[in-house]
């Protein structure tokens, strides 16, 4: 059974239950205050412990390996779980509401829980991991109430985040804030939950790369201890046996796990939404389990959800003031409730930019960059854009718009300078003459023919033209050598053609002479045979012939 009193925060100003517990933290300043007027010193006596871990020895004693190793089958290798943030801008970022709950709900050892539920829209420009009492408290070993981080954060909601050294206050676990990396837990496998740059949440073990991973970045991240709900399912057990150690003060783990307690936790819900769940109580008499509390985050609709430090560390701001019942005692006077100094703190705040200060252009609305200028634009103001070209190939885009090259000006650099000017932006006149025409980035002249010169002021020399007087081509010298040569070869060509025509007339002296051959004997038909008397016979009687009558001999 559950009863819920209606109390909800919001950006703008504080409800009627916030006015009616600020009312009674009133009530308490009156008394620490003393009837004298004289400010007394209440602090804590941090009596209310409940510690998992030494304080010398925070962290199970094995590392991302083995819990990689030895979960559960169905979740293969990863080891973290990583969901979409809520980026939706509500009026509202964030609603708080206080209930009274019974556990278990039926039975005679049914017991009231109060506590305060909250639900913060798009996480990444609306919640941060503070450091306690601001930025350096972590390294200075600093611990401070949530009253006094929250109102130095300007926090809507604020409630007590990781692990502290209660001897010394160091921080333990990993912190980023705002993202800035403040500490690792040196690959210690805890419970984490952290938001990366693009939004996106991340619940689970994580491994010392990939809290340092440069690729989209952690910019929240705090440890806790147990891993309440993993997927929508309870997780509890599984997480016991990856983080399981020796305890402090509640003796063993399980009797951490099974004690019940003032307890605070942070999760998400379907839609992306964070959630911070803070429980009233004492330890051993009052407040809930971590059984308890992963059932009852399971049932409002959350997803994944880690344990925070609780005990007497269990503490809730709202707009700055103390919302919940502390269980520390005070000193001077163990009468009253203090609340303790702490660590690190779960800040819900107005929507805020990333970077804050919009890159240092313009500024932060409702956490939306207004970019100022026309040519700055981006989620952060960081990029320049001066339309569809942005001033490519010939010019670069500023806050004041396009530069153009020299030789080049327009909106977007797209034009070249006409003719008769150059430089940047097409400012510097030309000064070429007769006609000649100007590079468009140097000015340098390209003159006409005819003329020459660094501004073709001159007139240049012309080579003679076809038809004009040869001796203006050659000297007299030139041409007697010509002539000469001429001359030679017209002699040697004349006399190697007389002795040619000398040979041609020898040749025809002895031209006309033949032999006789009897065709049947070429033919292999004749039937005579001759013997070479014969044929001596006939040469003779061939060559007494007269030379005239052996020219007219027909050959067959």
């Amino acid at each position: 059974m559950e009863r819920l009193l209606g109390v909800q925060v919001n950006q703008r100003r504080p409800s009627a239950g916030a006015l009616a517990v600020f009312s009674v933290a009133c009530l308490w300043c009156c008394r620490f205050w003393g009837v004298q007027g004289r400010e007394a010193v209440w602090t804590s006596l941090n009596d209310d412990l409940l510690l998992p871990y030494p304080p010398s020895q925070h962290g199970p004693q094995h590392h991302h390996r083995y819990v990689r190793d030895c979960q559960p089958l169905t979740h293969g290798n990863t080891t973290h779980e990583s969901w979409p943030a809520d980026n939706s801008s509500a009026s509202l970022p964030t609603v708080t509401r206080a209930f009274v709950s019974y556990f278990p709900d039926e039975g005679q050892d049914r017991r009231a829980v109060y506590g305060h539920f909250t639900v913060a829209r798009d996480p990444l420009r609306t919640f941060s991991v503070l450091e306690p009492g601001g930025q350096g408290g972590c390294r200075s070993r600093t611990r401070a109430t949530v009253e006094d981080t929250a109102q130095l954060g300007q926090c809507l909601v604020a409630q007590n985040g990781g692990y502290f050294d209660m001897d010394t206050g160091e921080c333990l676990g990993n912190i980023v804030s705002d993202g800035q990396l403040v500490q690792t837990s040196k690959g210690l496998q805890n419970a984490q939950f952290g938001i990366r740059q693009d939004g996106t949440l991340v619940f689970g073990y994580l491994s010392e790369e990939e809290v340092l991973a440069k690729e989209n970045p952690f910019v929240q991240l705090v440890s806790g201890v147990v891993w309440l709900l993993r997927d929508g399912e309870v997780y509890v057990n599984q997480s016991r046996d990856l983080e399981c150690s020796k305890t402090q003060t509640t003796g063993t783990f399980d009797k951490f796990i099974n004690t019940i307690s003032a307890r605070t936790a942070v999760g998400h819900d379907k839609e992306g939404r964070l959630v911070l769940l803070h429980v009233d109580g004492q330890t051993g008499g009052r407040g809930l389990n971590l059984w308890e509390m992963a059932d009852f985050l399971k049932q409002r609709g959350v997803v994944n959800a880690i344990n925070l430090d609780g005990g007497g560390s269990a503490t809730l701001a709202l707009n700055g003031t103390l919302a919940s019942y502390p269980s520390d005692h005070c000193q001077p006077d163990p009468m009253w409730r203090c609340p303790r100094q702490v660590s690190t703190v779960m800040c819900v705040h107005e929507p805020r930019c990333h970077p804050p200060d919009c890159s240092g252009h313009e500024h932060c609305v409702l956490g939306k960059c207004q970019c100022s200028g026309a040519y700055w634009g981006g989620p952060a103001c960081d990029v320049l854009d001066c339309g569809s070209s942005n001033c490519t190939p010939h010019g670069i885009c500023t806050e004041m718009g396009c530069l153009c090259d020299a030789g080049w000006t327009g909106p977007n650099c797209s034009r070249a300078c006409m003719n008769g000017t150059y430089g940047d932006g097409c400012s510097q006149k030309c000064l070429c003459l007769n006609g000649g025409s100007c590079d468009p980035a140097e000015g340098s002249c390209a003159c006409l023919a005819g003329y020459q010169g660094t501004l073709c002021e001159e007139t240049a020399q012309r080579l003679p033209e076809a038809g004009c007087n040869p001796e203006l081509i050659f000297t007299e010298k030139t041409w007697i050598g010509i002539t000469s040569v001429l001359a030679l070869l017209l002699s040697l060509s004349a006399a190697g053609n007389a002795k040619l025509l000398f040979c041609r007339s020898a040749g025809r002296q002895n031209h006309g002479k033949y032999t006789y051959q009897p065709l049947e004997e070429m033919n292999g038909e004749s039937a005579h045979t001759y013997s070479a008397a014969a044929w001596k016979n006939e040469d003779d009687t061939v060559d007494e012939r007269d030379p005239e009558q052996v020219e007219s001999v027909e050959l067959i």
